[in-house]
Parts: C-alpha cells; structure tokens; sequence
C-alpha cells in the first residue's frame, strides 16, 4: 500500500535493505516479501556476512537513465573497493550454493514456532513475530495492553545479562515505546546454524527470560 501510494504521487520508493537482505528475513531482500521492486536500494552487513566492511546502493533502470545523462558526481575515500566486492561476490555465491537463503526461511519459521511452546504461559512475552532469521520478542508487564516495563527496570538489560550468563549473546533494542520503554530481545543467528543449536538457542533464550520475568 506505501509503495502503491508513492508511485501514484510519483514519489520514489526506497528500501534500507542493511540489516534485511541477503537472506536474513528469508528472502533474497526483506521488500520481496511483498513483492515489492523498490526504485533505489541500500545494503550492507549481510552481502559480506560481516567480513568485509562494505555497502553500496542499487537503483532502478528508470532513476539510473535519468542521473546517467547528466553523471554520477559522487566520490569517497574507500568506494570502488575491489576488497569488497570480491567478497560480496563470494558470499552471494555460497548463499546459492548452499540454500542458505532458504535455508533462513524454513529455520526461522521452526525456531518462531519452539519460541512461542518454549514461552507458552511467560505473561511477561507480548510478542514472538519476525521473518526468516530475523526474530524478536517483545516483553511487557501487561500481555492484553501491551503495557511495557519501566525502562528504569532494565528488563533487557537483565534478560542479556542472564542469557550471557548462559553461553548465549542476544542482540537488545530499546525505547520503541514513546521513546523511552520497550523491551525487545532480537535473535539473528548465523544461516549455517544447525538444528541441535536452533534448539540450544531457542532453551538458553526461553530459560533467560523466564529467570527474569
């Protein structure tokens, strides 16, 4: 609906795909999910898997033949890194190699599902939702309003501490309610992840919330 509003407007449609693609919500790019073909795009982080610093932006043939005529007047320290692009080449390649793409869906939705039995009757969880291999879980003192805790709770904060304390590192994010409270737990593991860690990964998350909250 955004996309189809911006196109009538004759507005273009741009997709911050960094921590979205290649692979990471189960599709190539988190906009094809909704088969949605942006007119610019920006990636990053996965196209190297995080060994090589590297990002570029990928425009439509329509917004490329109308900057073209005129250059493109734009120049940094590090663009045009050879470095780069060799390694996002070889990441793209194992990335179809080896399924991994898909192999991001079909975990993600397994791992969604043991959360959620995992959590089963945890007040504390407002949430388990996500794609692919990208999954948060939202926690709040109150699971009919959504009522979050007081940031000065620290129940992230916490849960992190717990989880770490348990041989396994979460990624955190907070402040998605007015600025100031929310709590969300993000899961982001590796696409060669194996079935027997999906499920340590899935125990260690559940075990540090419920330590908690």
């Amino acid at each position: 609906a955004v996309a189809e509003t911006c196109r009538r407007h004759g507005i273009l449609v741009i997709a911050d795909e960094v921590m979205t693609g290649f692979g990471r919500t189960g599709r190539w790019f988190g906009m094809d999910n909704w088969d949605v073909h942006p007119d610019i795009l920006t990636a990053g982080k996965g196209c190297t898997s995080g060994y090589v610093p590297f990002g570029f932006v990928a425009a439509s043939a329509a917004v490329f033949d109308t900057v073209a005529p005129h250059g493109f007047t734009h120049g940094f320290t590090w663009s045009h890194n050879a470095l780069g692009a060799a390694v996002g080449s070889a990441v793209i390649r194992r990335l179809r190699e080896d399924a991994l793409v898909e192999r991001s869906r079909e975990l993600g939705e397994r791992i969604r599902k043991d959360l959620c039995t995992a959590l089963d009757g945890c007040r504390a969880v407002g949430d388990v939702r996500g794609l692919g291999l990208m999954i948060g879980i939202e926690l709040v003192r109150d699971p009919g309003s959504k009522e979050p805790f007081p940031r000065a709770e620290r129940v992230t904060e916490r849960v992190l501490a717990a989880a770490r304390d348990g041989g396994l590192l979460l990624y955190s994010s907070t402040g998605h309610v007015g600025g100031i409270d929310g709590d969300l737990l993000m899961l982001g593991p590796a696409f060669c992840i194996s079935d027997d860690e999906a499920t340590a990964l899935v125990d260690r998350t559940a075990a540090a919330i419920r330590s908690v909250v």
